[in-house]
């Protein structure tokens, strides 16, 4: 083999590739991409819930009663 020329490939194979996902199918990176992204979106989402906590409501007021605790 000269490695100055690239391989030969197979009729019907466009291309190779080599490296981490080589024999990895488009389906299977479709599929990691929308995994790692709904992380990222769920982490986003639990920074935000924990950087504006809920704000505390008071319980509604019936009428006849007082607004005020102590007056019981």
């Amino acid at each position: 083999m000269d490695p100055e020329r690239p391989p030969t490939l197979p009729q019907g194979v466009l291309s190779v590739r080599a490296g981490p996902g080589g024999n990895c199918s488009s389906a299977g990176s479709a599929i990691d991409v929308l995994f790692y992204g709904s992380v990222i979106v769920g982490a986003l989402a639990v920074a935000l819930a924990a950087a504006f906590p809920p704000e505390a409501k008071d319980p509604p007021v019936k009428e006849g009663d007082s607004a005020d605790p102590l007056d019981k």
